[in-house]
């Protein structure tokens, strides 16, 4: 049979504390960057920081990164 003494006030504020712990570790993760997947290393990274990078793991091409450094 069912408990009735969760349907009641009490059954009610045991959710609604589970619900704001879940609403509350949410908005934590995703302030942090953790559910998006983004690194937080990349916000104090220059432009050429990053266009050293993209050289160094073969994204771009000499001649790209030569060009790109001079627009930069």
């Amino acid at each position: 049979m069912w408990n009735y003494h969760y349907m009641g006030y009490g059954g009610f504020m045991m959710w609604l504390g589970f619900i704001f712990i879940i609403v509350v570790l949410y908005i934590v993760l995703k302030n942090s960057g953790a559910l998006a997947g983004v690194s937080n290393s990349n916000k104090n990274k220059t432009p050429m920081d990053i266009l050293k990078e993209r050289y160094a793991k073969g994204e771009i091409t000499e001649e790209e990164f030569e060009r790109m450094k001079k627009n930069l």
